[in-house]
């Protein structure tokens, strides 16, 4: 709660500012939330609040938000209220008529927050939160003239009255059948309002996505090891751990490769490595090529997808475990061509080699000879020596150790990429 309280404290002297929604910040972020923030100033403001909350783990720059992610939670800070470009309410009213709330926070005032809640998931996701509809409801009720001309302002008095109408009856919901035209009459108007600067808009929106994919904020890890070593299970624990927003969005897990091509999303885990024999000279080298195809497309219209979004992108195995243990692949071609087509796969920031002595390996998965369970464990070994930000880490404790001392490696490499980035903004 510490960090939580610091970051009221800095709220309740700052200026400027006004919580877009759910403004009893403490249990918002208790429950996992977010805190929305919109600010007149993104520079000061975000110096402002790194010299109160500390240096975060994840910084996340799109066009219309910045977002600030901790281990104790989420921050986003916006310039503006907008959509691809489009402004669709005046951020300077909200924060003229931002007001003083219990906490000692400036919030936007109840319609204002209504809109923001509504449009947010609406716009950018095509969905309605259910956890909104009472503030929706309450804002149309009881503050019908000001929500009208909020609503008026960015989809104009037809759509405005429809929605209006909809959330004093109770069914702000219905608007999710109405997104289509709702997004292009909202930019539309925003276009003829500011014609200039919603097309400046458009083109920073669209450029910040591209940047996101290119460099995107979230490091991706690949966890490495012999059968038994127990990848699959910290996986899982990885995934409870890092995930809604601590300081992942969420943990993605693949196995071996995307699957974008030959196949579904993931091949299953193996249950007899070695029990098929090896594909031949042709096969095999057709095989691997189909894998780098897999991979690069995987990676853009996936991987990179994902990252840009803030999921933490982790792999049980990677195309490398090929080289280390050709025959799990039935790969029968030349090792030097396998070699050559590795060079054209991508590869994580980090890779997690799970190591432990052969013998608890092979007593964990007896299908594994003893004698091969050893030479895989030498491969491994010999592997994470040369792969750059390769970390072995001992297998054999008990899980809640090893988990700690991978999500440490994680956090740490997160932390320095980001410290990084905001040196280069002139953030810090």
């Amino acid at each position: 709660m510490e960090p939580v309280e610091r970051l009221c404290d800095f709220l309740r002297g700052a200026s400027g500012y006004a919580v877009l929604r759910n403004p009893d910040v403490v249990s918002n972020l208790v429950r996992g939330g977010d805190v929305d923030l919109l600010v007149q100033n993104i520079h000061s403001f975000s110096k402002n609040l790194l010299k109160s909350a500390g240096s975060p783990l994840m910084y996340m720059n799109r066009s219309y938000v910045h977002g600030f992610f901790w281990a104790w939670g989420h921050v986003d800070l916006l310039p503006t209220i907008e959509w691809h470009g489009a402004v669709f309410v005046d951020t300077k009213k909200i924060l003229e008529k931002a007001l003083l709330n219990s906490f000692g926070l400036s919030e936007a005032s109840l319609p204002y927050q209504a809109v923001i809640s509504w449009f947010a998931s609406l716009l950018w996701g095509g969905f309605f939160k259910m956890r909104y509809r009472d503030v929706i409801v309450q804002a149309a009720r009881e503050h019908e003239r000001e929500l009208f001309q909020i609503l008026e302002h960015a989809v104009g008095s037809l759509w405005a009255r429809r929605l209006l109408e909809a959330a004093q009856a109770g069914r702000p919901e219905d608007s999710v059948n109405w997104v289509g035209a709702l997004r292009r009459v909202l930019w539309w108007r925003a276009f003829r309002r500011a014609p200039l600067a919603t097309v400046k808009g458009w083109v920073r929106f669209w450029f910040r996505e591209i940047m996101l994919r290119i460099e995107p904020p979230v490091l991706w890890i690949a966890v490495l090891g012999p059968d038994g070593s127990g990848k699959s299970t910290l996986l899982q624990a990885l995934k409870q751990r890092l995930g809604r927003g601590r300081p992942f969005l969420e943990v993605r897990i693949f196995h071996w490769r995307p699957g974008r091509i030959g196949g579904g999303k993931a091949s299953g885990p193996v249950t007899d490595p070695h029990g098929e024999p090896p594909r031949g000279f042709l096969a095999s080298c057709a095989k691997v090529g189909l894998l780098a195809i897999d991979w690069v497309l995987g990676y853009w219209l996936d991987l990179a997808h994902l990252r840009a979004k803030g999921i933490l992108v982790a792999f049980d195995r990677h195309y490398v475990d090929l080289l280390v243990d050709p025959k799990r692949y039935r790969y029968g071609g030349p090792m030097k061509f396998a070699e050559f087509i590795g060079h054209w796969i991508p590869r994580p920031d980090l890779f997690i080699i799970l190591d432990l002595p052969a013998e608890v390996a092979h007593a964990r998965k007896p299908e594994v000879p003893l004698e091969e369970a050893r030479r895989l464990r030498e491969r491994y070994l010999k592997l994470g020596a040369s792969l750059p930000k390769a970390y072995v880490v001992d297998a054999s404790r008990p899980l809640e150790e090893v988990e700690a001392d991978v999500v440490d490696l994680i956090l740490r490499h997160m932390a320095s990429r980001t410290a990084q980035r905001i040196r280069g903004l002139g953030l810090c």
